[in-house]
């Protein structure tokens, strides 16, 4: 059917910690028939327990069906925050400098 794979981070602008989805799928031929939701619903539910003052995740810009799915569960996008990343030889780089 599908997973959700997520872990808690901490929103120093809340004071709060936040539930951070990192993957959810769905199996292509279950998708449109509640998976996904009942998985969020899920993740929503845990984070009201655990105090959390959001959950969050990115979507791949391209990902059209993701991105209408989200909007109509109410998500807001954020186009402020910029995901940021350093891989391969930047990350070597700076890992050995001092």
């Amino acid at each position: 059917m599908g997973f959700a794979l997520y872990f808690f981070t901490f929103s120093t602008f809340l004071a709060r910690p936040t539930l951070y989805l990192e993957d959810l799928f769905v199996l292509p031929e279950e998708r449109g028939q509640g998976a996904g939701r009942a998985l969020l619903a899920a993740l929503a539910r845990i984070a009201v327990r655990r105090g959390c003052g959001r959950l969050e995740w990115a979507v791949l810009d391209w990902n059209r069906p993701a991105i209408g799915f989200y909007r109509r569960l109410g998500a807001r996008f954020r186009r402020e925050w910029i995901l940021t990343r350093l891989t391969g030889a930047p990350l070597a780089k700076l890992g050995r400098s001092g």
